[in-house]
């Protein structure tokens, strides 16, 4: 009897052991498939996004701006995992911006950018888009203001700096905030002495006083460019306000000889003229 059963336990072993195999053969070709199911997902996705992102291109190179923003935005929303997804949304945004003069929608697209993307390549130069978009509107100024204060202390961008704070004081004088604005350029010249804005700060610094019709203090200002900068264009422009502050202070003869000094320099004659006109009539008009 137990060489009769022997045979039996050993066929029961193997039959046991067949099925096994059987099912982690199963099994393996299940997740293979599944593999296989997944990466050709994958790369037919890859594909459309290529295709879509080129056709947007297409559109945008023959001129059909409006319809690549869209192609561009579609990308962005259906393959947002990829990583052509925030390029779209940038190109979308610029092309907004620039080409189809469509602010809200540029902000729009801008701000999604840096919410869904915010470790994106284009993070600084979107912000810097923002601001100006923002500059733009008297009542978001304050927006582009806090955009360009963020930029200021932006590590990377460390050799813009100057840059970044002219832009502060500048829109701090747009807005009218005068005071301020002049503490901001007088920061600036302390802390950037070898900026190419330095000609640009003292001008304003000037014009900042002008507007408030504090004409000694913008003369001063104003006299100081054409001396320490001259023959650059903001000098010839400072030279124009020299001429200007001195007939508000009733210095007529001075602000005639000033104005024709500028012949044949300032960007337009026909100003020129206009301008040394009225001042000789009031002149022969007794009129200070």
């Amino acid at each position: 009897m137990a060489q009769e059963l022997r045979p039996r336990k050993t066929v029961t072993r193997r039959a046991s052991l067949s099925t096994d195999a059987l099912r982690r053969a199963a099994l393996g070709l299940t997740l293979f498939l599944l593999l296989a199911q997944f990466l050709l997902t994958g790369c037919q996705d890859r594909a459309d996004v290529l295709a879509l992102s080129s056709k947007a291109r297409l559109l945008w190179e023959q001129g059909q701006y409006m319809d690549a923003a869209r192609n561009f935005v579609t990308l962005s929303e259906i393959y947002s995992s990829d990583p052509l997804a925030e390029d779209s949304l940038f190109w979308a945004a610029n092309l907004y911006q620039h080409f189809l003069q469509d602010a809200p929608q540029a902000i729009r697209y801008y701000q999604t950018l840096l919410v869904q993307y915010p470790g994106s390549r284009f993070s600084a130069e979107t912000q810097e888009n923002l601001a100006a978009l923002f500059e733009e509107d008297k009542g978001t100024r304050h927006r582009a203001l806090q955009i360009y204060q963020q930029l200021l202390l932006n590590k990377k961008l460390s050799e813009r700096r100057d840059e970044f704070h002219f832009k502060i004081s500048l829109l701090n004088l747009r807005m009218g905030r005068l005071d301020q604005a002049r503490f901001e350029f007088r920061t600036l010249m302390e802390k950037y002495p070898r900026s190419a804005h330095i000609p640009k700060t003292y001008y304003l610094v000037g014009y900042s006083y002008f507007l408030e019709k504090r004409f000694p203090l913008a003369l001063v200002a104003f006299n100081q460019v054409v001396k320490d900068f001259p023959g650059t264009q903001t000098a010839i422009q400072a030279q124009y306000f020299v001429a200007d502050t001195l007939e508000e202070l009733g210095n007529l003869k001075e602000a005639l000889r000033t104005f024709r000094a500028l012949k044949g320099k300032y960007s337009s004659d026909k100003i020129l003229e206009k301008r040394i006109k009225s001042l000789r009539s009031r002149m022969k008009k007794g009129v200070r």
